[in-house]
Order: structure tokens, then C-alpha cells, then sequence
């Protein structure tokens, strides 16, 4: 916009009549034209959406260059208000407008009657301009003060006070910069507007920077190589440039610093207001607490789960895409963590890694092929407790991060300081005597149980053979076809057991699986067992934990154990559920939405059991 004082030539001392019949076609495209709406600050459009020959990033870039062009009138308009105007001066004030009403136009055609809302702003702005070009200076200043503040009203409703500052700031500057881009001796205005350019550029500079803090941007590498953060440090540079040319600028000797320095601001200011355009880097995690986000890789959204994010081994999920199975986009492949190959576990959805974090903050690598995504890390000083990095690290650790996630996905929720297979709880033990009552009560000839030696499998084991003596069920060594098996174990053992095993010989009185054995990978697989459990899947608690789930994208996680943390609690006796295999047909409300068992249900096979 400012341009260089030694390539003007044309020095005239006021405005001239095509300058103001420049300005009669533009208030005629007023009439047949809304505004562009600016971008939300995430790269989506506020207000109208913009037209199919529109795409989102031209549509963006639009609303800022709208922006900017009625930030230079306002300027113009303040600063050469009180001058005896020159024909650059109209020219640069009608060229913003006449941008601006070009924007207006274009805004019309992609948002129609929903763009109307920023038709004042540019009314205001071919009103300054057209003042502007008849030296009309008190109603000039006013129109400009209008326009300003038109402008910072409507950044300081869409983006907040740091915006609304940093545009008040690019106001000065611009109209600073075209003052002296637009001066008979640029040298002379030059030192006549550095007081108010010294507050413009320190303004501009301070406003973008406090609204990159807000927005997220740290001094780490995973700002400093965002959109966003290349755009802010190349805006600041600018400005240093800027700055040092202004003061060089001010010797007649180096007139073209004064050239150099009114190109350099401009350059700045564009950059810095370019910024309302751009999404901001990932918000900074909580320091040393699991962290759960969404990354994307090759053009799907995964979600990524690190716990504990604590400095040490921390377990990594990575899952696939929302909608994978059984029809979906394909999921993803050659996944690594950290540089550690992310692998598929028996009984678990997704891919998981153990991966060792340093201490502080830093930034983990996810990748899936060619592709590759960056998480920023705060895992603090003090490593999380021995027993819950066992257990996450160990055969249990996809159960105890489903946990863990079930508490985050929560506001409020506490997270668990233990695994679940660390203990076995007084519900999971009443459960699983009713389950072996039920058993002895239909005279099941023997009972065999399969345990993996975990702390929790072991005394669920233990607990199972003692109801079994009370009710006088013999136990076996091995699976007998004629009697009954109860698995224990955990995800891991359990899910290949429960295939590999129970399913291959096909009990006569069935394959029962303890409660926290009820997900989609463990018995989601048409394996044919069943469990007890004191909550039912399909009720309203559940279904808020599993909607939950799938706000964040892992409902692949969905768990007991998630949805204990999550805060639900026994809504009755122990009942037996089986996993049934279903489809809805799309309208039928009659039927909770159950997506804890893709393709599938829990559904109840009998009343409260006896405890």
C-alpha cells in the first residue's frame, strides 16, 4: 500500500475532479453489494459463507485485505484530516475503497443476505474516502474516528481485546506510513509522524504478541514451524527493520531509508493482521497430566492418547479413524510414536507404543507412513508413581489408559492415581460370585477358570473357586465341553483366550467373561461370551460416557473401567448381558444409539442375579 517516495512524480497540491467521480461508481456497487465476512480466527468464515468459487483460504484472505484496505482509509482519513489533502492522498484513500466495495461485492455473491451485517463499515469507508478527496477535515477526522472504531468493535467481538488492539494499531501505522509514502518530502513527514509511528509499530508488536500468547503460541519448536508462528516472528522482524530504517530515514542524506522503512512497515502490518486468518497452534497440555487430542495424519483425524505425561515410560495410543470399521476410511498403517514402532494388542483397538518422555516440555512425533504429526508435551519434573507406570506399561496398560481417558473425556472427573488390574473392587467380586451361583443354580457339571496371574486376575480367580466350593460347582484343570469356562484374565489374555480357546471348543454351558472383559475388542468378535455387569450399556449414563467417547474419538475405548472413572455407578444387581449383533435402521428411536459395541449391543439375558 505505501509505496516508495522516489518513485512519485506527480505532485499535486489538492484533489481533482476525477478523483471525486472515482468515487460515484463505488457507492454505486454499495447498493448491489454486502461485505466479505471476516474469518472466525480458525480459517472459517463469520457470517456469509463464501460461494462455491470461493474457497476458504481466498475467502479468508479477502476478508483480511478488506480489513486492511479499511484500515487504511480510517487512517488516511485521521492523519490527512487536518491537512490540506493531496491528489496521492485521494487516490490511496479511493484505491482502499474502491478494494474495499470489490470485497463487498464478492461477499454478496458467496453470502448473500447473511453478509449484511458489515455493510456500515463500508459505508463508512467510501464515506472517509470521498471526504478525504474534498478536503472536508472536521467531518474527515470523524469519519475515520467512526471507522476506527467500527473496525475495533467488530475484531473485538469476533477475536477479542488483543485483535481489537492490534487494529487499532495497524490504523496508525498504515495511515503513518501512507502519510509519508504520500509527502511532497518524505523525509520531513517522516520525522513530523515518528511519534505517533513509534506507538503504532510498538502497539502492533505488542497487541499480535499478546494475542499469540492467548491463542496458544509458546517459544518452542512447534510454534515457531506453525502457520501462525512463522507468520508472527516474520511480522516482528519487520517491524525491526522497520524501526531502524525510520530512524536511518530521518537523515536527508538517506532518503530512500525512508522508502525502505514505509515498505517494510507495510509489509508488517499485513503480516501481523494475517494472523485474525490463521488457526493458532495446539492449546499447551496440562503440565504432568494425560494428555488426549486428535492429530491429523494423511488427511484423517487419529486420535492420540499420552499417559501419564510424566517424565519416564508413558504408554501411547494412537487410534484409528472415527468410522473405520465396519465401512470407513482405511485405517492407519506403520504407525510410530516417538520414534517406537506403535503395534496392535490382543484385545485393544488401535496401535500402542511405550515411549520415554524427558522431563519438561517438548514435543512428540506421531507418524503413519509419509505422514507426521506433532504433539507438544508438558511432562514436568516428578515421574508418575511406580505402580501406575507398571501398570500402564504391562499387559493391562490398554485398560488402565481407557481408564484413565474415561476420566478425561469428563470435566471434573478425577483421573486414577492405580490401574484396575492392580486390585480386584467389592463389586467385581460380588459380580463374579453371582455369575458362579448362576452357574451352580442351572448345574453346570464343572467350571473352569482362566486366570493370567495379574494382581486382580489372581484374586478374582481365587474368589471364583471359593463360590464355586460354597455352591458345591466341581472345578476342572482344563475346558471341559460339558461344563463351563469363566475368564478372569485380562484385555490381553482374555480376548485371545476367549477366540482361541473357549470359542474353538464350544461349552455346553457357555464361556462367561468377567465385567471389565465387556468391550467391543474383547467381546465385540462374536466369540459368544457373556458377562455380568451392574450397569447396563444401553442406559443414560452410559450413553452420555460413550457420547462423550466419541466427541473425542476414541469410543474404541469404551471400558467398565472408562466408564467408572467417568464417574457412573451400579444402577442395580448384576444381570447377565451377551453381545448381540444388530442394525438399526436409520429413524428408529425406539433403541438407545449403542455405540460402546460397534455393530452390536449388550443386551440383558436375565433379572437381577442373586449376590
Amino acid at each position: 500500500m505505501a509505496t516508495s517516495a522516489d518513485g512519485v512524480t506527480d505532485r499535486g497540491a489538492g484533489p481533482t475532479r476525477p478523483a471525486l467521480r472515482g468515487a460515484a461508481p463505488l457507492l454505486g456497487l454499495l447498493v448491489t453489494g454486502a461485505a466479505s465476512p471476516l474469518p472466525d480466527g480458525h480459517g472459517h468464515l463469520s457470517g456469509g459463507e463464501a460461494a462455491s468459487f470461493l474457497t476458504a483460504p481466498l475467502a479468508a484472505a479477502l476478508g483480511i485485505t478488506g480489513l486492511l484496505a479499511a484500515a487504511l482509509v480510517a487512517g488516511t482519513a485521521l492523519l490527512r484530516g487536518a491537512d490540506a489533502p493531496t491528489r496521492r492522498t485521494a487516490i490511496a484513500a479511493e484505491a482502499g475503497a474502491g478494494y474495499a466495495v470489490a470485497v463487498l461485492a464478492l461477499g454478496w455473491l458467496g453470502g448473500g443476505a447473511g453478509a449484511l451485517a458489515s455493510v456500515p463499515r463500508t459505508l463508512a469507508v467510501v464515506a472517509a474516502a470521498v471526504l478525504v478527496a474534498r478536503a472536508r477535515r472536521v467531518p474527515t477526522v470523524a469519519a475515520g474516528v467512526l471507522l476506527a472504531g467500527l473496525l475495533a468493535v467488530e475484531t473485538l467481538l469476533t477475536f477479542g481485546p488483543a485483535a481489537a488492539g492490534l487494529v487499532v494499531s495497524v490504523v496508525a501505522g498504515l495511515g503513518v506510513l501512507a502519510a509519508v509514502a504520500c509527502a511532497d518530502d518524505p523525509v520531513a513527514e517522516l520525522r513530523r509522524r515518528t511519534p505517533l509511528a513509534a506507538v503504532a509499530l510498538v502497539g502492533a508488536a505488542a497487541a499480535a504478541a499478546a494475542g499469540a500468547v492467548v491463542d496458544g503460541l509458546r517459544p518452542d519448536a512447534v510454534s515457531a514451524t506453525s502457520g501462525a508462528g512463522v507468520v508472527l516472528v516474520t511480522g516482528l522482524l519487520l517491524l525491526a527493520v522497520t524501526a531502524a530504517g525510520w530512524v536511518r530515514g530521518r537523515d536527508p542524506a538517506h532518503r530512500r531509508a525512508a522508502a525502505g522503512a514505509a515498505a517494510a512497515g507495510s509489509v508488517a502490518l499485513v503480516s501481523l493482521t494475517a494472523l485474525l486468518a490463521l488457526p493458532a497452534p495446539v492449546a499447551l497440555p496440562d503440565e504432568g497430566r494425560p494428555l488426549l487430542r486428535t492429530v491429523a495424519l494423511g488427511g484423517l483425524t487419529v486420535p492420540v492418547a499420552v499417559v501419564p505425561q510424566r517424565p519416564g515410560p508413558n504408554l501411547v495410543f494412537v487410534g484409528d479413524p472415527p468410522g473405520t470399521a465396519p465401512t470407513g476410511p482405511a485405517p492407519v498403517t506403520d504407525v510410530t510414536a516417538g520414534g517406537v514402532p506403535a503395534a496392535a494388542r490382543d484385545g485393544a483397538p488401535g496401535h500402542w507404543a511405550v515411549v520415554d518422555l524427558p522431563a519438561g516440555a517438548g514435543e512428540l512425533v506421531v507418524t503413519s507412513g509419509a505422514h507426521r504429526a506433532v504433539l507438544r508435551l508438558r511432562t514436568g519434573a516428578d515421574p508418575a508413581p511406580a505402580d501406575l507406570v507398571a501398570g500402564l506399561t504391562g499387559p493391562d496398560g490398554p485398560e488402565c489408559l481407557s481408564a484413565v481417558v474415561g476420566a478425561l473425556v469428563r470435566e471434573g472427573a478425577e483421573v486414577p492415581a492405580a490401574c484396575p488390574a492392580g486390585a480386584l473392587t467389592d463389586t467385581d467380586a460380588a459380580t463374579l460370585r453371582s455369575t458362579v451361583r448362576f452357574l451352580a443354580d442351572r448345574d453346570a457339571p464343572s467350571l473352569h477358570v482362566v486366570d493370567d496371574g495379574s494382581p486382580r486376575s489372581t484374586a478374582a480367580a481365587a474368589v471364583a473357586r471359593d463360590a464355586a466350593a460354597a455352591h458345591g460347582l466341581p472345578l476342572s484343570d482344563g475346558v471341559a465341553t460339558s461344563g463351563a469356562v469363566l475368564v478372569v484374565a485380562g484385555w490381553e489374555t482374555g480376548g485371545r483366550r476367549l477366540v482361541d480357546e473357549a470359542l474353538g471348543l464350544s461349552t455346553v454351558f457357555g464361556t462367561y467373561a468377567a465385567p471389565w472383559l465387556a468391550t467391543g475388542p474383547v467381546l465385540g468378535r462374536q466369540t459368544g461370551a457373556v458377562t455380568a455387569l451392574t450397569v447396563d450399556p444401553r442406559a443414560e449414563p452410559a450413553q452420555r460416557y460413550v457420547a462423550d467417547l466419541r466427541a473425542s474419538g476414541v469410543t474404541g475405548l469404551a471400558s467398565p473401567a472408562g466408564l467408572a472413572a467417568w464417574g457412573a455407578t451400579a444402577d442395580g444387581g448384576p444381570r447377565i448381558f451377551t453381545a448381540v449383533q444388530v442394525s438399526v435402521m436409520p429413524g428408529d428411536h425406539a433403541h438407545a444409539t449403542d455405540t460402546w459395541l460397534p455393530g452390536g449391543t449388550f443386551t440383558a439375558v436375565t433379572p437381577p442375579l442373586p449376590v
